[in-house]
Formats: structure tokens, sequence, C-alpha cells
């Protein structure tokens, strides 16, 4: 259970790099946030040595990418649909799939 949290929390943490990251510095700040994705979610395998562990990494991430995407109260944004914004949702989805389903 503690591992689990473990996870989430990371997972979430990486998302949340990914999305400061993402549309800073052009073009390396995407670079860097879909690196981080990739090597963030095979750490956590890596950490906690399962790959359920990283699944339930990359959902945290997706959930927390998700809701930086979407209209908040105030109607704030933090992924903007521009090329950056749009490369980092699609792109670290498909990174975080891959890296959560890659045998450890």
């Amino acid at each position: 259970m503690l591992k689990a949290l473990g996870a989430l929390l990371l997972g979430a943490l990486i998302s949340f790099i990914g999305v400061v990251l993402h549309n800073s510095i052009h073009p390396f700040g995407i670079l860097l946030a879909l690196l981080t994705t990739a090597v963030g979610i095979s750490f956590v395998g890596q950490l906690f040595g399962a790959r359920k562990f990283k699944i339930i990494a990359a959902t945290a991430w997706l959930l927390v990418a998700l809701r930086a995407g979407s209209y908040g109260l105030s109607q704030e944004i933090l992924i903007i649909s521009n090329i950056y914004g749009n490369a980092f949702l699609l792109g670290g989805f498909v990174i975080a799939i891959f890296a959560a389903l890659k045998k450890s």
C-alpha cells in the first residue's frame, strides 16, 4: 500500500515537472519534459520493483496532465493548446504508456 502511494506521488511529481518545463526555453523545454516523463516512470519501476507501480505512476501522470490542460475556476490553464502543449499531452501520454508497459 505504501509503495502504491509512493508511485502515485512520484507520478504526480513527474507530471508537474513536465507541465512546468514543457512551455519554457523553446524547444528544449518540451524535450526535457518528455525525457523527464520517460526516465521518471522507468525510475518508479526500478525503485518499487514491479510494473503495476509504473502503471500507477503513469495514471497519476495522466490525471495531473489532463487537469493542467483544462480550465480552472478562474479560467486559468497551464497547458495551452499550442504546438508545445499538444506535443506534451500526446507525446507524454504515449511515452508514459510505453514506459509503464516496458519490461523492467
